[in-house]
């Protein structure tokens, strides 16, 4: 067993496992002395954030992360996906920065995540089209089957005259959480099957599947043993996981940590048998002990300045007056609740939309005519939150809405801004029961009935006392989510004029 490998500035996950003992298809080569090799993958993944938060993260601290291990030797920098979308500028750019970035960072694969099809089919196109790098994708197809230009099916490298294969998937769900449009994605596993023989085919010593896939699908391609090494994403664990015949990796998400796996690999040829064999060693890097790359974080510094910049463009007028203040969004209807309910719940496609008093909190007024910016949406969405869209019963949203009227007197920021909805309610009740009625579309609510409700990422995991909606199925979770603060954006700037206003969706008795 090999030791492990004692860079001061990593945290050692684990020392070298045990040798693997892959048999090959029999070669025509006379015998040979054992050859051995050695390379080490870098791996991100879930990677939208350009910049460093709370000295941690970010392309300037994975990029000096990637050159000290290129300076060791033969490095495969792999990148498991999601990356053009969600963030600020990506609202904007439509991700275009974080292909510039990563195109001066020299990355060896990537696969596509669903975040790369948020923006819908033709952004997919035009990104991976301003890539200089490989994109590998297995199971992505545009119409009639057709391979997505500028990606490729598979890829072999030679390192020291050892064929490393690559095969690449994006995870089969994406059309029910992204934009793909007529894009369609194969099932993970089947293509993996398949990819796995024909790399064997081909001569491939070491395979390698760069995967953007639940961890469901993960653990079944380790069993079905459909490679070597499965680099993952989407989940964004931090993980290295070895069934003693494939290694799964995980790093997390922004580059807070990055996983390398380095391989040692041992090829023999004797009486026309090839044997392959090699052991694994592992490091979980925690970025905030490296210095950032003065160069990557020139380039970042750059877009967080066009950022700023963006910032202040205007996106629409409002027609209305807007009051974001404190005591108005934590205790009655507003209007700016209604457009912040209204834009994320169609973002998603949903029934119904709640959203919190709390999480707007610019605590400001606009008179009608005012000029929206993007820092304004911002100002007034701080928090980064992420719209999911659930399948709550009826009863859910019923109990739900409860707990949103529980603490007015309070002020309390779990106060509901509601859409496609209308409420009843009694404040003299006593908590949980004072939503009287409720009405959706034309219709009573029903408690038995299911419907699809957008809110935050904040109280679907029972912040702000939602416990009723933790548990719902997701339909769109936050790691498949956008950022309101972007839906919002876009959705008056598409209007250009907005004119939204108390209504009477909440109906005080």
């Amino acid at each position: 067993m090999n030791p492990p490998l004692t860079r001061p500035r990593s945290i050692l996950f684990a020392a070298a496992l045990a040798a693997f003992a892959c048999p090959v298809a029999a070669q025509t080569e006379p015998a040979a002395a054992p050859q051995t090799v050695t390379f080490r993958f870098v791996q991100t993944n879930d990677l939208d954030r350009m910049e460093e938060s709370d000295g941690r993260g970010g392309f300037a601290r994975l990029a000096a992360v990637l050159k000290a291990e290129r300076a060791e030797g033969s490095t495969f920098f792999v990148h498991s996906g999601d990356t053009i979308s969600p963030s600020l500028l990506s609202g904007i750019d439509k991700g275009a920065h974080m292909i510039d970035i990563l195109n001066q960072m020299g990355v060896d694969v990537m696969t596509p995540g669903n975040h790369e099809f948020d923006f819908g089919a033709e952004t997919f196109r035009a990104r991976i089209g301003e890539a200089k790098f490989p994109i590998v994708t297995s199971n992505v197809r545009e119409p009639g089957d057709v391979q997505p230009a500028n990606t490729v099916d598979e890829k072999i490298v030679e390192v020291e005259g050892i064929k490393i294969g690559f095969y690449g998937l994006t995870t089969a769900e994406t059309p029910e959480v992204a934009s793909p449009g007529e894009i369609t994605f194969a099932d993970e596993v089947e293509t993996a099957t398949a990819r796995q023989a024909s790399l064997e085919e081909q001569g491939a010593d070491f395979i390698v599947a760069v995967v953007h896939s639940g961890i469901t699908e993960d653990m079944e391609m380790a069993r079905a043993g459909v490679a070597d090494l499965i680099l993952s994403g989407h989940d964004e664990h931090l993980m290295v996981f070895s069934n003693g015949n494939t290694i799964v990796t995980e790093s997390e998400s922004q580059a807070d940590h990055v996983v390398v796996t380095t391989i040692n690999l041992t090829k023999t040829v004797e009486d026309g048998e090839t044997e392959v064999s090699w052991t694994p060693e592992f490091e979980i890097v925690d970025t905030a002990t490296v210095e950032p790359d003065p160069e990557i974080a020139a380039v970042v510094q750059t877009y967080l300045d066009k950022l700023d910049q963006e910032l202040g463009a205007e996106i629409g007028t409002t027609e209305t007056a807007l009051d974001s203040r404190r005591a108005t969004v934590r205790g009655q209807e507003a209007a700016i609740g209604n457009l912040i309910a209204d834009a994320t719940r169609e973002a998603v496609g949903a029934d119904v939309g709640i959203t919190n008093g709390g999480g707007i909190r610019a605590d400001r007024e606009y008179e009608a005519g005012t000029k929206l910016t993007r820092r304004d949406v911002f100002a007034e969405l701080p928090f980064g939150n992420k719209t999911v869209k659930l399948e709550v019963t009826g009863q859910v949203l019923l109990d739900a809405l409860e707990n949103g009227f529980s603490q007015v007197e309070e002020v309390a920021g779990r106060f509901p801004h509601v859409s496609g909805m209308v409420v009843e309610v009694d404040l003299s009740k006593p908590t949980g029961e004072r939503v009287q009625s409720v009405t959706i579309g034309s219709e009573p609510l029903d408690p038995a009935k299911t419907y699809t409700l957008a809110t935050n990422d904040f109280i679907a995991g029972g912040g702000d006392g939602y416990s009723a909606l933790v548990g719902s199925p997701n339909l769109i979770d936050a790691a498949d989510a956008q950022l309101m603060a972007s839906q919002v954006i876009d959705y008056i700037a598409a209007k250009g004029t907005i004119s939204p206003k108390a209504e009477g969706r909440i109906k005080t008795m």
